[in-house]
């Protein structure tokens, strides 16, 4: 799509593209952010991102060691709550902007973030990564619906 028509997209809705972008930074930055000192819960901290609901979802991440694509959001956060509570720190730094695109309900973005995460007994790792999102809007919220995670060469 050249850059005149996702402009005519975008800016038919700034509105929703305002929401998308700060709910993206939120997800990215807060909903993410983990500290040995506070205990850390997929559902109870992610929840409002994620449809937990509708049968057409799907999710996954590379950052997985077994690479499964997740049919739902419990199976998707089982992942998380396995591995997260054993880091000491998990932070998130979202690069720009996201690079959005919003036809009706549906929302396509694309969002650049580097993970800086640090095991016990170890040093702190940095993940750049690249994250596709769908987002479905119902009533006047929108929830991730799809997810593709992908580590990028630094």
């Amino acid at each position: 799509m050249n850059d005149v028509k996702a402009q005519e997209l975008t800016s038919q809705q700034p509105d929703d593209l305002d929401v998308l972008e700060n709910l993206a930074r939120d997800w990215v930055e807060t909903g993410w952010k983990h500290s040995s000192r506070e205990p850390f819960n997929f559902r109870e901290r992610l929840e409002r991102f994620y449809d937990w609901s509708s049968s057409d979802t799907q999710f996954f991440d590379d950052f997985d060691r077994e690479r499964r694509v997740n049919k739902t959001a419990a199976a998707y956060a089982a992942i998380w709550d396995s591995v997260i509570p054993s880091m000491e720190t998990l932070t998130n730094h979202m690069f720009g902007r996201p690079s959005t695109i919003i036809s009706g309900d549906l929302a396509v973005m694309s969002v650049q973030f580097v993970t800086r995460y640090k095991m016990p007994q170890g040093p702190v790792s940095e993940a750049h990564t690249l994250s596709s999102l769908v987002w479905r809007r119902s009533g006047d919220t929108w929830r991730i619906i799809r997810e593709h995670g992908s580590g990028l060469a630094k």
